[in-house]
């Protein structure tokens, strides 16, 4: 079964070509209570041409709220 979750930057991430504070996407998920890190970079990648390399990122980053 997949998940669907809005998942907004709770600081900035990667500096000015980075994801924002508040910058929010959709990404679904399957199996899974929340979603995993490379999904919602994946999903950043997708929707708004933004890739973090080079940086430690975690989910903690970001609010993560289920559709």
């Amino acid at each position: 079964m997949s998940y669907s979750f809005k998942v907004t930057a709770k600081q900035n991430i990667g500096g000015t070509k980075g994801i924002p504070k508040g910058l929010r996407v959709q990404c679904v998920e399957t199996g899974i209570s929340s979603p995993q890190i490379k999904t919602i970079l994946d999903a950043y990648k997708r929707q708004h041409g933004i890739e973090i390399k080079g940086i430690s990122v975690s989910t903690g980053y970001f609010i993560i709220e289920k559709l």
